[in-house]
Parts: structure tokens; sequence; C-alpha cells
């Protein structure tokens, strides 16, 4: 078991997790311009944007081995990805509740929504079309949520969760349900359908 966290990168994960909260507690309300191609001009909050990296970090560590080998190789491989990804949301969640319990920095729980909704994202595409292209996509969803996400009066459209505010039920919602549905497919599904990225043997 210490073996198979090692391997999928846990403890780095983990360690990145906590730092983008620091980070997040730092900047603040901090803001970046993203051109726009629809609805008010783009802004994200930094604290927006810093889930995709420790999410992406995991990806990395889930897909590192061989899916058919570790299928072999490891006893109940879904259920431990699942358990990982579980502890994920567990580490997520509840520094974010603390902190803006304490503190009052509803960032922390943007943040904290915005983990659980890539990493659901993330392991959806990671199931269809590889982890290699899942990061991709990982990575180019806050901005395009940020550059397209926008009504004319500046608020955010109901499917871009990502930049709902902290307490809006259904951007929490909508993060909660890709992360369940991501969870259930990878949970059925140990290798990808297709992956655009993989590399052809001969």
């Amino acid at each position: 078991m210490i073996w198979w966290l090692k391997a999928t990168g846990a403890p780095g994960v983990a360690a990145a997790l906590l730092a983008v909260y620091l980070v997040a507690l730092v900047v603040g309300q901090e803001a970046i311009p993203v051109p726009a191609v629809a609805g008010a001009s783009g802004q994200l909050l930094v604290a927006q944007i810093l889930g995709v990296l420790p999410v992406v970090l995991l990806l990395h560590g889930l897909g590192r081995g061989d899916p058919l080998t570790e299928q072999v190789a490891l006893r109940h491989k879904g259920r431990r990805d699942l358990a990982l990804c579980g502890a994920f949301a567990l580490l997520a969640v509840l520094p974010a509740v603390g902190v803006h319990l304490l503190w009052d920095r509803p960032e922390a729980l943007s943040l904290a929504r915005n983990c659980i909704g890539f990493l659901g994202t993330a392991l959806l595409v990671r199931t269809v079309l590889g982890p290699g292209i899942a990061a991709l996509c990982v990575a180019a969803l806050p901005l395009a949520c940020a550059a397209a996400g926008r009504r004319p009066g500046g608020s955010a459209q109901p499917w871009a969760w990502p930049l709902h505010e902290p307490g809006s039920a259904l951007g929490a919602g909508e993060a909660v349900l890709l992360y369940a549905l991501g969870c259930a497919l990878a949970l059925r599904r140990s290798r990808p359908l297709l992956d655009p990225l993989a590399r052809s043997t001969s």
C-alpha cells in the first residue's frame, strides 16, 4: 500500500493541494484578465484556477502505469483509485471549511469546489481519451469559462461553474455531479476508450 501511494505520487499531490490553499490565502481576490469571446470582459480569479495544479498531479499519478498490468498486479485497482480520489476531495474540502469559518475567506470555498469539479472532469475525460488529453482539458477549462462564460452583465453563465460565487448552490452541485460521474465511470472502466496520445506498438 505504501509503495502504491508513492507510485501514484500521493504525498506530492497532498503537498501541492495544501500549497495552493496557502497561495489562495495570500493572493485573495487577485484576478487575471482573459480575452472574452462572448459576453462581458473575461476575468479569472487566481484562486479559481489554482485547483488545476493538484488535479493534474493526481491525474499524472493515476496514469503512470500501464492499466492492464496494474489491473493484474493490484487487487481492486479501481477501488484504490476511487479511494485516492475520495481522500483528495476530503483534503480539498476540510481546509476550505476551516479557513472560511475561522477567517471568513470565501475564496477557499471556491478553490475546494473547483478542485472537486476539475477532478471529476479529469476522470471523465481520462476514461474516454486518456490522461494526456484529460490534463489539457482540465487546464483549459477555467480559461474557457472565463473567456465565454459570462453574461453581458458580468455574472457567470449557469454552465460556467468554476466562475460561480463561493456560496453558489448551482456551482457546487455541478462540481459534485461531475465528481460523482467521473468516479463512477473511472470505477467501471480501467482503460480509456480512446487515447489519441497513446503510442502505437509494433
